[in-house]
């Protein structure tokens, strides 16, 4: 089974259990993180359907660019989940759209100043007052503590936390960390433009640079199959029903690999 019909196979899953996971919203005592892990779910898949376009249309370029950005949301994923299951509280989630919410506001306020600078116009902007109004749960905290609690979202930060000894116990729930690392500080040149990249794109012209996509994908198809699942079984804990959907997901997971394997 390729990862097409897998997909196939998995959105139809999603297509019939979705709601039924994300009503849950409006009853649980945990709703930042539950929105948290549900907008991944919709986003991942998102990323997942364009890189597969990328594929269809012959583009190797735009599909690293993406994959770099799909990693970012994985990891920030895995971060939450992680964190979610273990703490049993709501934590996470708030932080993640209270720090996380305001330091991003604070950086597009700072580049809407630096633009108007640019263009000769002079804009005093009360960020304080600003992020105050916005995130009123980071109003207490000066603008170096708010990086500072912001931080733990960025990419380094989530893999000491994903890697340190307290949490072995989820060591089998994050296969493809091991296989995305290596990858993201090449793929961080795609994002930004680096020199890098010309000396990959000599190549794309060959067979073997859309072949290196077609193994990625069938990578994004299972990250993204896992985020829906790892959702669900989180979701099971309050809700038991959840963790019918999170085993119809994983056995499609399970049929793609054993067919993968009998491929090879």
């Amino acid at each position: 089974m390729n990862y097409h019909k897998a997909d196939d196979k998995f959105f139809g899953i999603v297509e019939d259990q979705a709601s039924g996971i994300f009503s849950t919203l409006g009853a649980t005592i945990f709703p930042q993180s539950y929105r948290a892990m549900f907008m991944f779910c919709a986003k991942t898949n998102s990323l997942k359907t364009a890189m597969f376009d990328c594929i269809e249309s012959n583009n190797p370029y735009s599909f690293k660019v993406l994959f770099r950005c799909f990693c970012d949301h994985y990891l920030k994923f895995m971060y939450v989940w992680t964190r979610f299951l273990s703490e049993r509280s709501d934590q996470v989630g708030t932080e993640y759209y209270s720090y996380c919410g305001a330091a991003e506001a604070k950086d597009y306020l700072s580049a809407i100043t630096m633009a108007e600078g640019l263009l000769g116009n002079k804009v005093v902007a009360d960020v304080k007052l600003a992020l105050a109004k916005l995130y009123p749960e980071a109003a207490e905290l000066s603008l170096k503590e708010l990086e500072h609690a912001s931080s733990q979202f960025k990419y380094r930060s989530i893999l000491r936390f994903l890697g340190s000894d307290k949490l072995q116990f989820v060591a089998q729930e994050r296969p493809f960390l091991a296989q995305i690392v290596p990858a993201y500080a090449l793929l961080s040149s795609f994002v930004h433009g680096g020199p890098y990249t010309d000396m990959e794109m000599f190549g794309y012209s060959e067979p073997r640079a859309l072949e290196e996509c077609e193994h990625e994908a069938e990578i994004v198809f299972l990250m993204t199959a896992s985020v829906f699942m790892l959702t669900a079984a989180a979701v099971s804990r309050e809700f038991s029903e959840a963790g019918q959907v999170a085993g119809m997901v994983k056995q499609v997971i399970d049929e793609f690999l054993s067919t993968a394997d009998d491929e090879t």
